[in-house]
């Protein structure tokens, strides 16, 4: 099979440009880049995401973790991944007026289109903001990150928008493992044999069971399973698809384990355990 072209070139930004790549909103929006377009450690999820309806491409495990973060967030109501720094002209301009190299190609020696892992929205009472943030771990905050991070800090400067740097460091792997867990149950498509009606049916009934019984949260859904008749683990994938969505509440701090019982309260769009935008 043919390598992908990778080198970046005036008439490759052309093209991605009138593709649409680093436009849109919501489930319309293009990244700049995806996982085939960079030699990475990128991961698709296989699973859509939760605020946008689509998948995302990341560039790193960390860049998931992130994701995850934002996805629980109740302020975050769009994010738009590998998001482009454009016009180009700009940035050039911003790095030689700061005295550094602007990244260019390695194989073609031409300036490349920067672009923000996570471009966030975010809705209050108040009002709507934009959140620009770049997820690196601390090993890799050399010296020339930092000079390539001026550029970038400085673009968003100019257009009002927070800017910011994500590490490890503020990964919190509990909340990770727990959010992880629950991922793949936002949507009843991913478990054909479930539909809306039969979990508005069987939610109050088992939400009972877990709220009165003492045993581990997998053995009550298996018995719930088994009083409705359905498949196994059909239980297990609802009360995961209601904590998803808010309709459960639950400490999201506190590792949710299946073989031990769990607190869970009936509660609606109330968000426990939320995140701050790093």
């Amino acid at each position: 099979m043919a390598k992908r072209n990778r080198g970046t070139t005036k008439k490759k930004i052309e093209k991605w440009t009138l593709e649409g790549r680093g436009q849109g909103v919501g489930e319309d929006y293009k990244p700049w880049l995806t996982i085939q377009d960079v030699p990475s450690e990128g991961i698709t999820p296989r699973h859509k995401g939760w605020k946008t309806g689509r998948i995302h491409h990341l560039m790193s495990q960390l860049e998931l973790h992130y994701l995850y973060e934002l996805e629980w967030s109740q302020a975050v109501i769009d994010i738009r991944e590998q998001y482009p720094l454009l016009p180009l002209e700009r940035t050039i301009e911003i790095a030689e007026s700061l005295g550094i190299k602007h990244p260019n190609d390695p194989k073609t020696q031409e300036p490349i289109v920067m672009t923000t892992d996570f471009m966030i929205s975010t809705k209050s009472s108040s009002n709507d903001q934009l959140f620009a943030r770049q997820i690196k771990p601390t090993n890799k905050l050399n010296k020339r990150e930092i000079e390539k991070f001026a550029i970038e800090q400085q673009f968003y400067k100019e257009q009002g928008i927070d800017w910011g740097i994500v590490t490890e460091k503020q990964r919190d792997e509990v909340f990770i493992k727990n959010i992880e867990w629950l991922y793949n149950a936002r949507y009843l498509e991913y478990f054909p044999s479930l539909n809306i009606r039969t979990v508005e049916r069987v939610a109050p009934t088992l939400l009972t069971s877990i709220r009165k019984s003492k045993d581990p949260l997998a053995l009550i859904a298996l018995d719930c399973d088994s009083k409705f008749g359905f498949q196994d683990g059909s239980c297990l994938f609802i009360v995961k698809h209601m904590l998803a969505n808010k309709y459960w509440g639950v400490d999201i701090n506190k590792k949710i384990d299946p073989m031990r019982n769990i607190e869970i309260e009936l509660i609606n769009m109330r968000e426990k355990g939320g995140t701050s935008l790093g």
